[in-house]
């Protein structure tokens, strides 16, 4: 007896089909398998916590788990860095805030005064991540001091709360700093950057310069040394 042969395109047909819906249950095993997974690891510690996007983990994860001696405070009116605090914490937990250092063109003759300096000077820079003048005026005096290309100037910050805000002030005190800044550097206004030689405190510049940041810096610099490096008071050490 003859057999009948099978409908070869009705099979090609079944094992296309077949075939497009296991690559189908595939995939979608592929996609529900790595959040069902995390829901239990979830489910099992018994605490469940959204994603978060990389945008968010910038602005939330601390910096080297905030640096002994400087805390992030966020208060009703909006994040604070508090406590010594280095140019890299503003780009990490204040991203814009120094966007005056790429605009700002220090003058060249004020410049030349700083870059002379021929001996290591300390400049303590008190100031407030909430308060506009130092938003502007921190930023332009790191501009200077890159422009003027001269190590023997170090400057340091410290970020200090609102003098009303006692939370700031308390925060202050847990990381190390038990006596105000305001009443250590004798500050009233923010930003105050106060040059010192040694001990002694040579001038500051108090919340806006008289006039350029960078020829009230020099205007100070010049009482102690001439253009060409040299002391003018060589005897003082």
């Amino acid at each position: 007896m003859k057999r009948d042969l099978p409908n070869l395109r009705s099979i090609r047909n079944l094992n296309s089909f077949r075939l497009r819906t296991a690559f189908f249950i595939l995939a979608l095993i592929a996609t529900l398998a790595p959040a069902l997974i995390l829901a239990q690891i979830q489910a099992g510690s018994g605490n469940v916590q959204p994603a978060s996007s990389p945008a968010d983990r910038e602005n939330t994860e601390p910096l080297s788990a905030y640096r002994v001696g400087m805390r992030v405070y966020e208060s009703e009116r909006g994040r604070q860095l508090l406590g010594e605090v280095i140019p890299a914490d503003f780009d990490h937990f204040l991203p814009g805030w120094s966007i005056e250092q790429g605009d700002y063109q220090p003058v060249a003759e004020d410049l030349a005064v700083l870059a002379a300096v021929s001996e290591p000077l300390e400049i303590i820079c008190v100031l407030g991540t909430w308060c506009s003048d130092s938003e502007r005026e921190v930023p332009r005096f790191w501009k200077t001091l890159q422009e003027s290309d001269n190590p023997n100037l170090v400057l340091t910050h410290f970020a200090v709360g609102r003098a009303s805000d006692e939370t700031a002030r308390s925060l202050m005190v847990e990381i190390g700093f038990d006596e105000s800044l305001r009443d250590v550097y004798n500050v009233e206004l923010v930003p105050t950057f106060i040059f010192f030689r040694g001990d002694r405190e040579l001038g500051r510049i108090v919340e806006t310069p008289v006039g350029t940041l960078e020829q009230d810096a020099a205007e100070i610099l010049k009482a102690e040394f001439s253009v060409s490096g040299e002391l003018k008071n060589p005897d003082w050490r």
